[in-house]
């Protein structure tokens, strides 16, 4: 992480920390605004710790089959920690998550967009996927070795996962080792849609 990205995230995070007991959702760091069975989440900051997500996930996790959620996603995005927490939810959530992408959608922002059961696009779209980034990490040698070995191995685990179908089995390797992968709006609709017909057709197939 470059560190104009990493000033970025710690400023999101002091935000965060300002606005975390605040009575107007508005000014919530992950605003979630109800109206019936219809839920519409801004995650437009850099993904702070997963305690910021709680209310998120909860509402996901508790609703029921009549629920909509809609994620506005613009983001650079942050902590994979608190993506994988958010993912796991839409996942597990019985409720249809949309994903609404604007403006900027990296890094950690496009596993939750990638997560989600409909996709929605906006004309400027910037979609970019690339490798974590591991600055930050503290310890002893040893303890560090050995905790990059586990993130990798995982990590790497968890690319294939979330990116099968939307990137080819060689992007994804390319990503593993650094590429940066850029697409814009057109382009994440194309990817999207044929991986929606692959997996339509998998279980079709069995």
């Amino acid at each position: 992480m470059s560190q104009e990205k990493l000033t970025k995230l710690l400023e999101s995070v002091d935000r965060a920390l300002r606005s975390k007991s605040t009575e107007n959702p508005w000014d919530e760091y992950v605003p979630v605004i109800s109206k019936g069975n219809d839920h519409t989440v801004f995650l437009t900051e850099a993904f702070a710790d997963p305690s910021m997500y709680n209310k998120l996930c909860y509402c996901l996790m508790n609703a029921s089959e009549e629920d909509q959620f809609k994620l506005v996603i613009n983001s650079l995005g942050g902590t994979l920690d608190s993506a994988f927490m958010i993912t796991d939810a839409i996942v597990k959530s019985k409720a249809h998550v949309t994903a609404y992408l604007a403006g900027t959608v990296a890094s950690a922002a496009t596993i939750i967009a990638l997560s989600c059961d409909t996709l929605e696009t906006t004309d400027n779209l910037s979609f970019m996927i690339h490798n974590y980034s591991s600055s930050g990490m503290q310890g002893k040698g040893h303890e560090m070795k050995a905790r990059q070995t586990f993130i990798d191995k995982e990590l790497n685990k968890s690319f294939n996962r979330y990116y099968k179908g939307f990137l080819s089995q060689q992007e994804i390797e390319d990503v593993i080792e650094g590429k940066d992968i850029w697409l814009n709006s057109e382009e994440v609709m194309q990817r999207w849609h044929k991986r929606q017909e692959d997996t339509s057709l998998l279980k079709k197939a069995s």
